[in-house]
């Protein structure tokens, strides 16, 4: 993701139906780079999943702040099926 494009971005939010929970909520629809389709999410999920990637950083013992190259060979995955890509 050179050049300061975004990996996730919030296209629009709307009253809707969230993808993760099923309730009816206000949604953002969520663009993912490189991806045909968009994810409608509530906050409240959104919330929820940012708190399940603390506690794995935290679960590492490494720095939130540290560099991810590292923390990707440390959990030898990194979102892409297990093979460390750099950009």
């Amino acid at each position: 993701m050179s050049g300061g494009a975004r990996f996730l971005t919030v296209v629009d939010a709307f009253s809707g139906y969230c993808q993760v929970c099923n309730d009816p909520r206000m949604v953002g629809r969520i663009a993912v780079a490189g991806w045909q389709h968009n994810g409608l999410i509530c906050s409240q999920c959104l919330r929820e999943l940012a708190d399940e990637v603390q506690r794995r950083v935290e679960g590492l013992g490494a720095s939130p702040a540290g560099n991810g190259d590292i923390l990707a060979a440390v959990a030898g995955r990194n979102g892409n099926n297990g093979k460390t890509v750099k950009y």
